[in-house]
């Protein structure tokens, strides 16, 4: 019997590799280490009684979760539609400055650049507009290196870096928005990644520009059902879809099951240690951070350049995530992000849940590392460092927040899916050694 593929991991990016291996017809068994899946998107129950989460309930970029559902089996609309939801656009956000100031925050072109105009004027409006169809072509040179595609070494070619906004800062770009606002607006965005302004490359306000493109999204209940009697913007019901996926596919989960140690043999990985036995792995995909990865599971004899590398990372910045219950109840989902003057974000998410609102903030001014986090910005050479999902260890592959392409939902799913990828490119190798 073929010994099976196993994930290290149940979080955004190991459920997302374990549905497309199995889908494509490998065994797989994913470990993990608590009683749920999902990690901080994992639905809990709050002291007042509704389910809550850690994820943002307002969306961006939702191709990958599209491409992860349709890559392995029933895609994503038609999986929510089953539990009576829809991924559907989202509201504005409202944002509101260190002054009081208060503007509603389109997504779309037209539309931010509109409220922008009679917010500040034209000439503010349109120098913003400059700046995010600068990162427009930012994103196009990003693609290829981590989202669509695997980081290589060799692909950090000196117009690569040029093209990446060379050795700028987001708070160097901030200074070029035209107004105290809008340069507070861009210095959050390092805030949101788990960084600081300072130390975050420029390219990394590139997620201005993805929203801006592929807008903001939303799970609501479906028309159909009802229609706004569900659960609004609780984004933990990808989660559980997703959970359903595995099982359908006939994924192997395992909770509570910490893996503590990667066997490798002859250079090559051949088995995990979980619990008190050693079990046997065609490939492992580790999603767990790359400290544990490199340091703790592996022998002190594998992946030596890798782990000198991971060394001198360092843990990205993790918000602080509260829950509020309130009786008066809102008509939709409604993201509220406050910042301070120097752009340090509270993020504030209001869902309705039945005659009550559950509000969930997210407070990034008491951010602290978190290694589950990803790994903190230090300028370009800390991207460079990350390491790529194809290790050097034969079998072992990567992927997570601390991949090339960075945290959130969208880019955690992505890294599954190169890992997968990197797997079924892995065994078709050693069949054709096999076969020669």
């Amino acid at each position: 019997m073929t010994a099976p593929v196993v994930v290290v991991g149940g979080g955004l990016a190991g459920m997302a590799a374990a549905a497309r291996l199995a889908k494509l017809g490998y065994p797989v068994e994913l470990h993990e280490r608590s009683d749920r899946l999902g990690a901080r998107w994992a639905a809990h129950p709050s002291p007042s009684g509704p389910p809550v989460d850690a994820a943002p309930a307002v969306l961006g970029f939702p191709a990958p979760w599209r491409d992860l559902f349709r890559k392995s089996g029933r895609p994503l609309e038609a999986e929510l539609a089953r539990q009576g939801y829809t991924l559907a656009p989202a509201d504005p956000a409202v944002i509101v400055f260190a002054d009081g100031a208060r503007l509603v925050w389109p997504a779309d072109r037209g539309a931010q650049h509109a409220a922008l105009a009679a917010a500040y004027g034209g000439p503010v409006a349109e120098r913003w507009r400059d700046l995010v169809d600068r990162l427009d072509q930012v994103w196009q040179t990003l693609r290829p290196l981590g989202w669509e595609a695997e980081r290589r070494e060799a692909d950090l070619t000196r117009a690569v870096r040029r093209n990446l906004l060379g050795r700028q800062s987001v708070a160097g770009l901030a200074r070029s928005a035209g107004h105290p606002h809008l340069e507070a607006l861009v210095r959050s965005v390092a805030h949101r990644l788990g960084g600081t302004p300072e130390d975050t490359p420029a390219w990394a306000a590139v997620e201005l520009s993805v929203q801006r493109t592929f807008g903001r999204w939303q799970v609501q209940p479906a028309e159909e059902s009802g229609g706004r009697t569900g659960e609004p913007g609780r984004s933990s019901l990808l989660v559980e879809v997703l959970v359903g996926r595995l099982g359908l596919r006939r994924v192997d989960v395992r909770l509570n099951s910490p893996v503590t140690a990667i066997g490798v043999d002859d250079g090559r990985v051949v088995a995990v240690t979980a619990g008190p036995e050693e079990r046997p792995a065609s490939a492992v995909v580790s999603t767990v951070d790359p400290w544990s990865t490199f340091d703790a599971l592996l022998p002190a004899g594998a992946a030596r350049r890798t782990r000198r590398r991971v060394r001198g990372l360092r843990p990205a910045l993790a918000a602080a995530v509260r829950h509020e219950l309130t009786d008066q109840p809102t008509a939709g989902v409604q993201e509220t992000v406050t910042l301070t003057a120097t752009g340090v974000p509270t993020v504030a998410y209001a869902r309705p849940v039945g005659s009550t609102t559950v509000t969930s903030i997210h407070e990034y001014g008491t951010a602290r590392p978190r290694p589950a986090a990803g790994v903190a910005w230090a300028g370009m050479r800390s991207w460079a460092r990350r390491p790529s999902v194809t290790t050097e260890v034969p079998g072992l592959f990567v992927a997570g927040p601390f991949s090339p392409a960075g945290p959130g939902g969208s880019a955690e799913v992505l890294s599954g899916a190169l890992a997968a990828y990197a797997v079924q490119d892995y065994w078709r190798a050693n069949a054709a050694e096999s076969a020669g």
